[in-house]
């Protein structure tokens, strides 16, 4: 069976995302800055990189490797064609995170917006915990709808319609208690009210 996503063209999904009445393409891209800018690293990882959103904000004088893997291929070929000074540094990977066997690359930082619904928290915790050698940071943001339907009204909206297949209402409270057994406490949340009244919150997560 097909991932919905790997049917949704980048720049639909862009159009939508970055509306006015939505506003998240830019708000996610302020927020990866913040997780790039808040931990000493070398090497990046970013779980549904998708076009590369934010990595014009990767520092080449001090990062070894940006690591980018989503599951639509299209996305990543558009995403290296972005950002041709990152060459040598951006390693992009097609996979599907759905498969908990994925062996995940070392990183200083682990980035995961707005990937978790798409997984499911046991699926995310899973790859995590198969993984957790290779991470030091993982810096996640998770929808709270408040009461908003999962896709956001734009005139684009019936496009992404099929996504609803996939998705996962994620709890903040339920993520921290499910990090915490696999030996990783939150040591920092934020939060971005958008214009529509949802909010993005970030969580990051270091191990004990």
């Amino acid at each position: 069976m097909n991932n919905p996503w790997e049917k949704i063209d980048l720049s639909t999904y862009e159009t939508h995302m970055s509306s006015d009445g939505l506003y998240q393409l830019q708000t996610l891209k302020s927020i990866t800055e913040e997780q790039i800018e808040n931990y000493v690293h070398t090497n990046v990882l970013i779980l549904g990189v998708a076009g590369g959103n934010g990595l014009e904000h990767i520092d080449i004088s001090s990062t070894e490797k940006v690591f980018g893997l989503d599951i639509n291929s299209q996305y990543l070929d558009m995403c290296k064609e972005r950002y041709p000074h990152l060459t040598g540094i951006l390693e992009l990977v097609c996979c599907d995170l759905n498969n908990s066997d994925v062996l995940l690359p070392y990183s200083n930082i682990m980035i995961c917006n707005l990937i978790i619904e798409y997984i499911g928290v046991n699926k995310f915790i899973e790859l995590i915990s198969n993984n957790k050698d290779n991470v030091n940071v993982i810096s996640c943001v998770i929808q709270k709808n408040n009461n908003n339907d999962f896709v956001s009204n734009s005139k684009l909206t019936s496009s992404l319609e099929l996504l609803i297949s996939i998705h996962h209402d994620i709890d903040s409270e339920n993520l921290f208690n499910k990090f915490l057994k696999i030996g990783f406490v939150c040591i920092k949340k934020n939060s971005y009210l958008l214009p529509n009244g949802k909010e993005l919150i970030r969580m990051d997560f270091g191990k004990v």
